[in-house]
């Protein structure tokens, strides 16, 4: 078949809507720029060009590329060393896609620069680029540093400063920049090249904010089972926490709804473990209203009720218990240990971008086993329960762990003086007592934020 020249691509091949010159769509604004080194054989791209229609064999890709100037509205310019031959045939393409592949499969690039488009072999663009860089990076070195001091209100300086030099080259800070301590005053000392301070400060400025403040607010009570049921938590896990009731972190956990209603029971633990339960109240004013009406009556017994302050993502630590001396005796030495025996209430608050609150609670009790104590030992041992877990809450909302028992047995014997003394006849007069107690402790969190 016979070749087609590039006059017949332009007479007959070019689609009548493309070959009027300059397309309002297909302005240099809407050619994406590549710069210098870069080809348009990179990563996947839009095309927004007049479709055309072109068919050629061994035609000269410099009359081609000059071809497209008409269609495409841009001058282009054609580097000296620009060789080669276009064999196409395309139907219906948008003109930059056609542009495109011409310059791919003739190892060729463009640097955009206005409305002018010059065209050079990429190994020629990316020598430019690189002599472009070195020159910016020795002009950049003959630029004076500017100094600013920044001394931060909330931030420690020693954190900021570390995340500024993160990130090496290309990072916050230039390959020239540099930040100095001051712990003192807790203020940085930033030099800098003058066009990217305004960006250093930006971040800096995004980083020293206050961080909310979170009122943890602790009530330890000891009651009965029964009573814990008629509160309503003896509970199950029927119910997880949804974005209805403020759960916007994706994670789940138990949650009953309000104290009036029981929801379920859960049987015991195994292996010593904690049997833990967890739920969220949402009416904390009618949960502490309950349980003041509780206390007045005897029903339960309010063994700690703190109240700590901490920062968003700190610990805040409450403890609660005695220390119970121990003796014992070895080789006729009286020896006298303290114990602790403490309830033990760790929590680390999270306030999220909506407001709510995620809380990790760590719970630790802590008890001397008296009755396994061996004879003459030093101490007795330790019945250490423990248990993790992570919850979110509504500001001021409550979440309650239960679970944790306290077992006592109280033996002894009721007698009527002198009369059980008798033989045969005193055992008519007294008899033997024999109680267990199983009580347990409910914990209560209600975290609140502190507006400052």
């Amino acid at each position: 078949s016979k070749s087609a020249s590039v006059a017949d691509f332009e007479a007959a091949d070019v689609q009548p809507a493309a070959a009027t010159g300059s397309l309002p769509v297909e302005t240099p604004e809407t050619l994406p720029s590549i710069s210098s080194g870069q080809t348009l054989t990179g990563a996947k791209k839009q095309y927004f060009g007049e479709p055309i229609s072109l068919s050629l064999k061994d035609a000269d890709v410099r009359e081609v590329l000059r071809s497209f100037a008409k269609i495409s509205g841009l001058n282009i310019v054609i580097q000296p060393g620009v060789r080669g031959t276009v064999t196409v045939e395309l139907e219906s393409v948008p003109w930059d896609q056609a542009l495109d592949q011409i310059l791919k499969i003739n190892n060729l690039g463009y640097e955009l620069d206005g409305n002018i488009m010059r065209i050079a072999p990429v190994s020629v663009l990316e020598q430019e680029a690189r002599r472009s860089q070195s020159l910016a990076q020795a002009q950049s070195l003959s630029i004076p540093l500017r100094t600013v001091v920044k001394r931060l209100s909330y931030s420690t300086a020693a954190e900021v400063a570390n995340l500024l030099r993160q990130g090496g080259a290309g990072g916050i800070l230039s390959q020239r920049g540099n930040v100095i301590i001051d712990a003192r005053t807790n203020t940085l000392i930033i030099k800098e090249l003058p066009n990217y301070i305004e960006t250093v400060l930006a971040v800096i400025d995004t980083l020293d904010v206050p961080e909310p403040q979170v009122m943890i607010e602790a009530k330890i009570i000891e009651t009965t089972k029964q009573f814990s049921r008629s509160l309503g938590v003896a509970w199950g896990f029927e119910g997880v926490a949804d974005a209805a009731h403020g759960n916007t972190t994706g994670l789940e956990f138990p949650n009953h709804g309000t104290v009036d209603g029981g929801v379920g029971l859960l049987t015991g633990g195994a292996n010593g473990f904690i049997d833990l339960t967890l739920g969220n109240i949402l009416d904390t004013f009618s949960l502490d209203a309950r349980l003041q009406a509780a206390e007045n009556e005897g029903l339960i017994n309010v063994l700690s009720a703190p109240k700590i302050a901490t920062l968003n993502n700190n610990g805040a630590s409450i403890q609660s218990g005695v220390q119970l001396p121990i003796q014992t005796v070895a080789n006729n030495t009286v020896t006298v240990q303290f114990v602790n025996a403490t309830l033990r209430l760790d929590v680390t608050p999270h306030v999220t971008a909506e407001g709510t609150i995620l809380m990790d609670i760590n719970v630790q009790k802590r008890e001397p086993q008296l009755a396994f104590a061996l004879p003459g030992a030093t101490s007795a041992p330790i019945a250490t329960k423990e248990a993790r877990t992570r919850v979110i809450v509504r500001d001021g909302g409550t979440t309650v762990i239960g679970g944790i028992y306290k077992v006592s047995t109280d033996q002894g014997q009721d007698r009527v003086p002198g009369l059980s003394n008798v033989p045969l006849l005193g055992h008519l007069f007294k008899n033997r007592r024999l109680r267990n107690e199983n009580d347990e402790l409910l914990i209560f969190i209600t975290p609140r934020v502190i507006k400052l």
